[in-house]
């Protein structure tokens, strides 16, 4: 049985083992199948049908159970869909293993090799040393799992959240700063930047853990998990966030205002959800998957303001014109678009603003995560 060379990468069938310049690369038992079959068929578009046969024989699985085996491999492989080196996509057919310069040459005979035995797996030798005992894969359960991705998509999708936020407050604190009429001055423009970045690194975390736990954890009906993933992180971090703002505002400066949270966090997650979901579903590229978020969690965010339910820029508003002597007030940004106040008009533009900027640091979160 030969093993396969291309660029730095070793794949042997026999061992069942994939190197990267001599380090060993975890791939489940599924995805190294898949990975074989693809560098073993590197001359013709494979379909999805015959990989299914080939790989998933035995059970009954969807498209997503592919989309996500290819994605997972594209990550070991550190191959982009988009310009592929490894993995290309044919569309509305299947897979292509498109590395040209694959090398092959037999497996040494008395080197060890892992075999396959009933799932498992088990080291021999052709030399008459004891065989070891067979390694059995620890089974592992969905919660932990689910777990497992919820830590590991975090911290990207925060990080892009917080960038978010960044700039959504700096382009915020400039423009109400250089606006005619307004008493604000650029000190604000920290101060929002800061705001926005914390929630924006709030909700990217919560809503990213959520997407990365469904993403795992569901078997079928991918999409609606993502859905429903997204929208447990993010009324999550929601309600949390709504909750330590109404306590702080009335311990700290004994303001009493009726800020939200927790039903925009459900809303703004599932919609991030939903871009991921169907964007990721059909074989999009990472560009595609955050502008699809991006357009998602707008529309989300149009459709909140448009019922009255204020996003950040707006909470800001409320707590500013209840505070005195707050330059925070949005009241000039009103009066820019013709309003007299910061009115449903400034709250819509506004808020879509914000909610577009979070899905695009969303998406480039978790689609640069590692």
């Amino acid at each position: 049985m030969p093993r396969y060379h291309f660029n730095e990468f070793v794949l042997s069938p026999r061992r069942r083992q994939l190197l990267r310049a001599g380090n060993e690369q975890p791939l489940i038992p599924r995805y190294f199948d898949l990975l074989v079959f693809l560098v073993e068929h590197r001359h013709e578009a494979v379909h999805r049908r015959d990989i299914f046969d080939r790989v998933w024989s035995d059970v009954t699985v969807s498209d997503s159970a592919l989309s996500q085996a290819i994605r997972t491999i594209r990550r070991v492989l550190d191959d982009d869909p988009r310009e592929p080196r490894y993995i290309g996509t044919v569309s509305r057919h299947g897979y292509r293993f498109v590395f040209t310069d694959v090398r092959e040459e037999e497996e040494d005979d008395g080197a060890p090799a892992v075999v396959p035995i009933g799932g498992a797996s088990a080291i021999a030798t052709s030399h008459t040393a004891p065989v070891a005992a067979p390694l059995i894969e620890e089974p592992v359960s969905p919660f932990r799992r689910a777990s497992r991705a919820a830590a590991a998509g975090w911290s990207g999708a925060s990080a892009g959240g917080a960038l978010a936020g960044v700039i959504a407050g700096t382009l915020g604190g400039v423009l109400l700063a250089t606006v005619p009429g307004s008493a604000a001055s650029f000190a604000v423009v920290p101060a929002l930047a800061t705001i926005g970045a914390c929630c924006g690194a709030l909700g990217g975390a919560g809503v990213g853990a959520g997407l990365s736990a469904a993403e795992t954890a569901a078997t079928s009906r991918r999409t609606a998990a993502l859905v429903l993933g997204g929208a447990i992180g993010g009324g999550i971090v929601g309600t949390a966030a709504q909750w330590l703002a109404r306590w702080s505002l009335a311990a700290l400066v004994g303001v009493h205002l009726e800020i939200g949270g927790s039903f925009e966090g459900v809303i703004i997650g599932a919609a991030a959800g939903l871009g991921y979901g169907v964007a990721t579903a059909h074989g999009a590229g990472a560009r595609r998957t955050v502008t699809l978020m991006a357009v998602c969690c707008g529309l989300a965010a149009l459709m909140l303001t448009g019922a009255g339910w204020p996003l950040v820029g707006g909470t800001i508003h409320a707590i500013a014109t209840g505070a005195d002597g707050s330059q925070a007030a949005l009241t000039p940004l009103g009066r820019l678009i013709g309003e007299t106040d910061f009115g449903p008009l400034s709250s819509a533009i506004i808020g879509t603003g914000e909610g577009v900027l979070f899905g695009l640091g969303l998406g480039l979160g978790l689609t640069r995560r590692r």
